[in-house]
């Protein structure tokens, strides 16, 4: 198991455990209100045995992941929270989540980013929640939130609140509890994020991004769940095109755990047939995060172009679109996406710099592609050379170019340089960029 970290809406701390390869199709799995990541820990493990990258993660306030900073707990908080952590992902993963975090991926994928998933499997998913069903719910999330002596209060606690259903696993609840230095036990969690409750005022949008949603979807409940009734469940799939329901037998609230071998087989059987391991297909006007995954595969290096405003700013952007081109005349390239916020810069300028990362540059990757910050600072640059552009100290390798040409490539223009000088460090490593992620050498 690989702990990972990633960072949310706004920046905030989010935990997450992986399990198996990051170069299989990943799988994240997204706990519901008042649970914590180890809750899909035994699914993760069987997925990763299955040849999937599994990923389990805290939602903001709960777990490990850091508590929101305003002490609000938003649904836009959280879908903000799931498309971050699913652009940051190798490839396009199939969300696996129950209840609250059902609503949030409904929400996510269906106002606007269906290019982030490959597709749903929803368990608990309730839009129309009633007034009995939240007082009942409610009952069992302020057992979450209370302190007991012994680990056997809070099992009797929370099956107390689902008297009709199977006896939740012990090891599953007992996952989202730590114990303080005076032996009593407590929810390990933002307490604020259980008494946000149900979105009761957000059912006529999840309605209609329920509608939107053109992913596959399964949906899953326990037959005995007393929450979620197979009719809200059916009135759920009459909304998403193309959804199923599976249920498990003799299973309650607490399916995914009482009943974790039927679940993993229901889960493997929708992916194997919706999003299967064999290799994706991309064809001129389907999604284009497929294509942006094929591209992916192929490794390339990393740079750092820079350029100077009219004001005589420097400015920069981490790029992996650059190449020779011709030794005679001595010519690259690198491509410019036309949304760039520095696009009109380096038309005007007439000249540029790209600037090779070793290995020791990560940080500075990773601060050239980050909005929103000044990033030139603490950066050692200074200006070399006849063009006249930042050359980036210690690079790997740096070529001070003109602009020789600027050519239409689609969302992107291309811009060739003469390079006029170059410099280069034959004794480090090169900063590597593969599927979404920095990556270095490997030497056999």
């Amino acid at each position: 198991m690989e702990q990972l970290d990633f960072k949310g809406f706004g920046g905030l701390h989010l935990a997450g455990s992986a399990f198996g390869s990051p170069d299989n199709p990943s799988v994240l799995l997204l706990p519901s209100h008042g649970q914590t990541r180890e809750f899909w820990y035994g699914s993760a493990a069987a997925l990763a045995e299955a040849g999937r990258y599994a990923i389990c993660v805290d939602l903001r306030g709960h777990g490990d992941s850091a508590p929101s900073p305003d002490g609000q707990y938003r649904l836009d908080s959280y879908i903000g929270d799931l498309r971050a952590i699913l652009a940051a992902l190798p490839n396009r993963a199939v969300v696996v989540t129950a209840g609250l975090g059902a609503l949030i991926a409904m929400a996510a994928v269906g106002e606007g980013a269906p290019d982030l998933v490959s597709g749903l499997a929803l368990v608990d998913a309730n839009i129309w929640v009633e007034q009995a069903v939240a007082a009942h719910m409610g009952q069992a999330l302020a057992s979450r939130t209370m302190e007991f002596d012994d680990p056997t209060q809070i099992v009797d606690a929370i099956a107390a609140a689902y008297p009709s259903e199977p006896r939740p696993v012990t090891v599953r609840i007992m996952a989202a509890y730590a114990r303080r230095d005076d032996g009593r036990f407590y929810w390990r969690g933002d307490p604020r994020a259980l008494a946000s409750g149900s979105l009761p005022e957000f059912e006529s949008r999840l309605t209609d991004a329920a509608s939107r949603l053109v992913c596959p979807v399964t949906l899953i409940r326990g037959s005995l769940n007393a929450t979620v009734s197979s009719a809200v469940t059916e009135k759920l799939q009459a909304l998403i095109r193309g959804a199923e329901i599976a249920e498990i037998e003799g299973a309650g609230h607490y399916a995914t755990s009482d009943r974790e071998d039927d679940f993993n087989a229901i889960l493997l059987d929708f992916l194997e047939r919706k999003a299967p391991r064999q290799a994706l297909t991309f064809i001129e006007g389907s999604e284009p995060r497929i294509l942006r995954d094929a591209l992916g595969c192929f490794a390339t290096g990393v740079t750092v172009v820079t350029t100077f405003n009219e004001a005589g700013e420097p400015l920069g952007l981490t790029a992996n679109s650059f190449t020779s081109v011709s030794l005679d005349p001595p010519l690259i390239l690198f491509a410019l996406a036309r949304k760039s916020a520095n696009l009109a810069a380096f038309e005007k300028a007439g000249h540029f710099a790209v600037n090779v990362l070793h290995i020791g540059q990560q940080p500075v990757g990773g601060r050239f592609a980050s909005r929103d910050v000044a990033r030139f600072d603490g950066v050692d640059w200074a200006v070399r050379g006849v063009g006249g552009s930042p050359i980036l100290a210690g690079s790997l390798a740096s070529f001070d170019c003109r602009t020789h040409a600027v050519h239409d490539g689609g969302d992107h223009l291309i811009f060739v340089g003469h390079v006029d000088h170059a410099w280069f460090e034959p004794h480090r490593d090169p900063l590597l960029y593969f599927r979404g992620k920095f990556r270095r050498l490997h030497f056999a």
